[in-house]
């Protein structure tokens, strides 16, 4: 019965912001009311996002995340673009969709209380970060100097999930890999000093965070003697 209830709602909603829509379209966009279509993905995204704010009480539900909130983004684009008639959009827009899905696993992950979770969605947020940076400065070849980064995606992953579990394996698996990642960093930041665009103060900052994370991890590993046990 509180399931039903809870569907009655979510689709009352849906058919609320369907009606309102249409009417605000057909009001104010004459006869172009049709550009309104990603409605639909929109209202998609939010159907299946809005079980997952009751993951407090059914951790399962959390799982919506992962789909939902990448429909609601692609939803949001699309809606953009049939609004604005700027579809070229999405040649500078759809590295958000990737940053959404990293979203979803982080949002899962906090709302079903597991920490593994959030090692794909670091994973997924870092490369789409570095995509993001790519298409908006036109420097794909940055992947030549940026991919330490794909080691200290995974290790700040286990780090999360070290800390959460109280895992001293996690942490020490999190520890290797940043040194290597911040390894990686040092010797492309020779690199970048011959590089003439944003990526000589790109690879030095990321070199910084690296350092920074380790000098983090060993004063809390210093904090935490009694964290022995190994999940």
């Amino acid at each position: 019965m509180k399931t039903e209830r809870i569907l009655s709602l979510i689709f009352g909603i849906g058919l609320l912001a369907i009606g309102g829509l249409t009417l605000i379209g057909n009001l104010f966009l004459s006869t172009q009311a049709w550009r309104m279509w990603p409605l639909v993905v929109l209202l998609a995204g939010l159907a299946l996002t809005a079980p997952g704010f009751l993951a407090i009480a059914r951790p399962g539900l959390g799982a919506f995340f992962i789909p939902g909130i990448p429909v609601l983004t692609t939803g949001g684009i699309l809606m953009f673009a049939s609004l604005t008639g700027n579809w070229g959009i999405w040649a500078l827009a759809w590295p958000l969709v990737v940053l959404a899905v990293a979203l979803g696993f982080g949002l899962s992950a906090v709302f079903m209380r597991v920490s593994g979770l959030a090692i794909p969605a670091i994973i997924i947020g870092a490369n789409g970060l570095v995509l993001a940076f790519c298409n908006i400065t036109g420097l794909w070849g940055a992947w030549a100097i940026l991919w330490p980064v794909e080691p200290l995606a995974v290790g700040l992953g286990l780090l999360v999930v070290g800390i959460s579990n109280r895992s001293k394996g996690a942490s020490t698996a999190a520890m290797i890999l940043i040194g290597i990642a911040g390894l990686g960093f040092f010797l492309t930041s020779f690199v970048s000093l011959f590089n003439t665009t944003i990526l000589r103060f790109a690879v030095p900052g990321m070199l910084v965070l690296t350092g920074a994370l380790l000098v983090g991890m060993h004063f809390l590993r210093r904090e935490n003697p009694a964290d022995t046990q190994i999940n």
